[in-house]
Formats: structure tokens, sequence, C-alpha cells
């Protein structure tokens, strides 16, 4: 069987969705999202108002699409090493300080970050997706006490939004292993074992670090 070029008309549509989606980026990371607006996007991108409408609906439709790349991106870029990991709360450790990190190293990436935890609600679902599946991992091998509900769920990301803005503004380079032991207590571990698993990651998450 040949194989199926993409064809012209294709590419282009790809390209100029691209372009929009890495201007909302820029322009989101740097004025919120609440603080950007269709017309900017649009501008920014180099194109006409019309256009945007050819490929989102609306606002909130590239605002979804921008940050659910961006997370997958994050995670993507973690999953390996982290998945490499038997043990759901090394995995819980490993992941949050990841997390922080790739946040701090892609600016962009953070700061969108950091306005869609209060500015778009949906961005919950998707930080926390993997999140779940490693406290539920913790949670079959015995490792994690604490009964896991939103409350918890929203208490953990709570500690990785604040672990994201405090590396940006490079107040604390060791916030990410102090968000990690925080997520680990928080699931019941006490502070003894949180650190024991967090040191536990720490050439995991040196290697990880490296790459960046």
């Amino acid at each position: 069987m040949t194989k199926r070029a993409v064809s012209p008309r294709t590419s282009k549509r790809a390209l100029t969705r691209a372009r929009l989606t890495e201007a909302a980026l820029r322009l989101m990371a740097e004025r919120g999202i609440n603080g950007t607006s269709v017309s900017e996007i649009a501008a920014e991108a180099a194109l006409a108002n019309g256009t945007f409408y050819l490929y989102f609906r609306d606002k909130s439709e590239i605002v979804a699409a921008v940050c659910q790349a961006v997370t997958l991106a994050m995670h993507n870029e973690m999953s390996s090493m982290r998945l490499s990991l038997e043990d759901g709360a090394a995995r819980v450790a490993f992941g949050t300080q990841q997390f922080i990190e790739i946040a701090a190293a892609e600016p962009n990436w953070g700061r969108l970050l950091v306005s869609a935890f209060t500015e778009f609600e949906a961005i919950r679902d998707d930080i926390s997706r993997y999140l779940r599946m490693d406290v539920a991992l913790g949670i079959e091998q015995g490792r994690f006490k604490e009964k896991v509900d939103e409350y918890v769920i929203d208490m953990l990301l709570a500690v990785l939004r604040a672990g994201v803005v405090s590396r940006l503004k490079d107040e604390d380079v060791d916030v990410a292993a102090r968000a990690a032991e925080y997520h680990l207590r928080i699931l019941g571990m006490s502070a003894e074992e949180a650190h024991s698993v967090r040191l536990a990651t720490d050439k995991a998450a040196a290697r990880a670090n490296a790459l960046l």
C-alpha cells in the first residue's frame, strides 16, 4: 500500500490552526486568559478576525485546545520515566516535581497554566488526570491511607499551582521537592515517609531535569 500524502489544503489548514494556537499561547501567557480577546489572537497570528472562526467556534474552544496541548506535552515529556517507577507514591513525587520543573523551563507554559488554574475550570481535569492515576495506584498498593475525594484533589492542585508560581519567580529552587513531599503528606504519609520517598526519586528527577 502506498503512503497517503497530506494534501496542500490539509497542510495549509494545519499550519493556520497552529499559528492561531501559538499566538493564543503567547498572549494568554503574558496577559492571562481573561485578558486576551479573539481579535487580539487573530492580530497576533497576522490573520483576519473572521479567519479565527473558520478554525474555532469561540475563545473557550481555543483556550481548551491550547491548555490540553500544553498539559499533554508536559505529561508526554515525563511519562516514560514516570511509568518506569513501580511505586505509586514514587510516581506522585516524581510527577509533581517534574510538572513544576517543566513549567519553569517553559515559562509560557507555566504562566498559561497559572492563569488557567483560576480562569479556566476545565484545566483541572487535564492536569489531575495523571495525578489521579498515580494516586489510585498508591492506594491499591496500600501506600496512601487518606480517603481521596474532590477536596483532596483540590488541595493537591493548589500545592501544584503554588509550586509553579514560586518556580517562575525563582523564589525557591527547592519548591518542587517540597511540593512533592506536601503531596505525599496530604495523601496520608508521615513527614519522614514522604521525605524518604522523595529522596528515592531524586536520581530519576535529576536525569529528567538534565534533559529540560
